[in-house]
């Protein structure tokens, strides 16, 4: 068990004085379990953990609804423990199995609201609109978890002294060569297994990523038995399609008619792609020709996949063996596994609310322009290219500055750490260069001291 990021979003919602019901949402194994009962045996006395994918359990709540005092009384009897406000933690792991409890998760908040409640579930959203009822509006709080991001992997590695570096380091400071290509070393590894926990546990321990291959099997097959669960059996297929062949096109732009060479059509596959998204299997980040917020999707244009986790991506397209050598990760596969990590690392960013990643792309009769990622963020409009090597080949970058009001420039590649002014049509403009191992911050506002670390774009 290792440190995940999402614990110190739970000890500020632990602490707020208006805090509700938190429902932690994210893909099958991504950690949702382990980080709260960490963070529940941290902070609490005592912990109530009702795995709900427990029969015994679940059947203690089949009733349609129950009341707080009758819930009180379960626990008291059948796991002798009370609910004590502000020692105890309520864990309801895989709620979705317990429509009554979902209900209750309101009465928590208006009758208890001194009690911390936290409940989970990977497949809420769909088994929720399949039994036709809802989240209590207003009563309730989300947050979101995925596979670890980068600086996760160095701390479940216990590589600490870089981890610090790279959280601490600012655009004043030059890094090292010889600490950019160890870091950059790691980040190929972390680009080659992945983030998720039980995979990056067994490789930490093990470093032998033949030992991975049945993990990763086993992962994939767990998704598609899921499928059951909250599909039909004529739409099953469906599902079962996009999960084997979703990885293969994983960092490129898809539609949905006859996908991966199949003879489906449109519409089932667009429903198939919709319900994957929903339970955190894929994201879909649709087009845009905003030049101004708020940004419009185009929907009439292909949407850029991402799959959960790169290391499943690389399994299933049996290339693993291929980064061994690698050195530069934008050469992989055309930049698309680049873009598939680099792509994630910018979702696990977002904790409290669901992503809005899209990626730019201007129209045809006015010259074919497309930026990998795009969004909104802190009132200005981020354009972030994923670029191979160290070359200034950043045409669609400069046609997005040119165009798009408020923008900001990120490149991110295996070169150094820098901010460089451009001018672009006589407009002065602020490029960020981060290199790959730096994306877990590529949301923050970095500031440079004038004079520092600036150059002159050729």
């Amino acid at each position: 068990m290792f440190n995940r990021n999402i614990i110190k979003h739970l000890e500020q919602w632990k602490s707020m004085s208006n805090r509700k019901p938190l429902v932690l949402r994210g893909g099958r194994q991504v950690g949702k379990t382990s980080a709260v009962l960490m963070f529940g045996e941290k902070h609490f006395k005592n912990v109530l953990y009702v795995n709900l994918e427990n029969v015994e359990y679940a059947r203690l709540f089949r009733e349609e609804s129950i009341s707080v005092q009758e819930f009180k009384d379960i626990v008291r009897i059948k796991f002798s423990q009370a609910l004590l406000p502000g020692e105890t933690l309520v864990f309801l792991d895989e709620i979705q199995n317990a429509p009554c409890l979902i209900k209750l998760l309101r009465f928590f908040y208006e009758q208890m609201p001194e009690l911390h409640v936290i409940a989970s579930g990977s497949l809420l959203d769909v088994i929720i609109e399949r039994e036709g009822f809802s989240f209590p509006v207003g009563r309730v709080e989300f947050a979101y978890m995925y596979p670890l991001d980068f600086f996760e992997f160095l701390g479940a590695k216990k590589d600490f002294e870089l981890l610090e570096y790279l959280k601490n380091i600012s655009l004043e400071h030059k890094i090292p060569e010889a600490v950019h290509r160890t870091a950059l070393k790691q980040y190929y590894e972390y680009a080659m297994i992945g983030g998720m926990p039980e995979i990056v546990s067994v490789f930490t321990q093990t470093r032998d990523i033949r030992a991975l291959t049945s993990l990763y099997a086993a992962l994939l097959t767990g998704y598609r038995e899921d499928v059951y669960k909250y599909s039909s059996s004529a739409n099953s297929k469906y599902l079962h399609y996009v999960i084997e062949k979703a990885p293969l096109y994983a960092g490129t732009a898809i539609t949905y008619d006859k996908f991966g060479d199949s003879h489906f059509r449109s519409r089932e596959m667009a429903h198939a792609f919709s319900t994957l998204e929903r339970v955190m299997l894929l994201y879909q980040a649709w087009a845009t020709k905003s030049t101004e917020i708020p940004l419009t999707e185009q929907f009439k244009r292909p949407r850029k996949l991402l799959f959960l986790d790169v290391g499943l991506v690389n399994y299933q397209m049996g290339i693993q063996g291929d980064f061994l050598n690698v050195r530069d990760l934008g050469d992989l596969y055309r930049g698309r596994i680049a873009e598939q990590v680099v792509g994630q690392n910018i979702l696990a960013q977002f904790v409290y609310d669901l992503p809005k990643v899209l990626y730019w792309a201007r129209e045809k009769t006015e010259g074919i322009a497309e930026v990998d990622f795009c969004l909104q963020h802190k009132g200005k409009i981020v354009g972030i290219e994923v670029k191979s090597g160290t070359a200034n080949k950043l045409k669609s970058l400069f046609s997005f500055a040119n165009a798009v009001k408020n923008s900001r420039l990120i490149r991110v590649y295996s070169g150094m750490f820098k901010e460089e002014k451009i001018e672009i049509n006589g407009k002065s403009v602020k490029l960020l260069s981060i290199p790959f191992y730096l994306t877990p911050r590529i949301l923050e506002e970095w500031k440079v001291v004038e004079g520092h670390n600036e150059a002159g774009l050729k």
